[in-house]
């Protein structure tokens, strides 16, 4: 691959991690001031050992890992304050979160059986929102409604999808 080609696959790979990379501090961090701080130091950090990843290997293990050393610095640097966890609770939280994801078909699985759960019209219309082609515009004329009162039930059925999944996975099927 060209050096050029090479630059713009890993902005790619960068830019498309960021959603992971971002939840995966923040499960670290839970401040998300914090968190973005360190998401910002980590994509510095990134694009100055770009050289260093290995094309074809597994991009967000490689940000993670770098993630979670920054992370841990931070946790180092505010060491004296009390409500800082120590070096092997972070290990095992770390270790926690690269496992959820590595495993984004575990979270799948929650969403699918959340959408199961819903009403049949509820979700029909999240099906028929997030199908190719699906816009909330064309779906409220068909349906004869406003968009605007079909976007707020849409947030509404998204919001009761993310408390299920919370629910669940604080009911002890996530994976631990």
């Amino acid at each position: 691959m060209k050096p050029k080609d090479q630059q713009e696959q890993f902005v790619n790979n960068l830019i498309n991690c960021q959603p992971a990379l971002y939840a995966y501090i923040l499960s670290l961090l839970p401040n998300r001031d914090e968190a973005g701080d360190v998401l910002q130091d980590v994509n510095l950090v990134m694009w100055r050992r770009s050289d260093e990843y290995a094309e074809g290997t597994n991009f967000i293990a490689w940000a993670y890992k770098i993630a979670r050393f920054k992370v841990l610095a931070r946790h180092r640097d505010r060491h004296r304050d009390r409500h800082i966890f120590d070096q092997r609770l972070f290990a095992a939280l770390a270790d926690q979160a690269e496992r959820r994801a590595s495993d984004p078909r575990g979270l799948a699985s929650l969403l699918d059986d959340c959408l199961e759960e819903l009403p049949a019209n509820q979700r029909e219309l999240i099906e028929e929102r997030y199908s190719p082609g699906g816009s909330v515009g064309e779906m409220a004329r068909r349906l004869g409604r406003s968009a605007a009162a079909l976007s707020v039930a849409l947030s509404r059925i998204r919001n009761s999808l993310l408390q299920c999944i919370h629910r669940k996975m604080s009911g002890g099927r996530w994976p631990r």
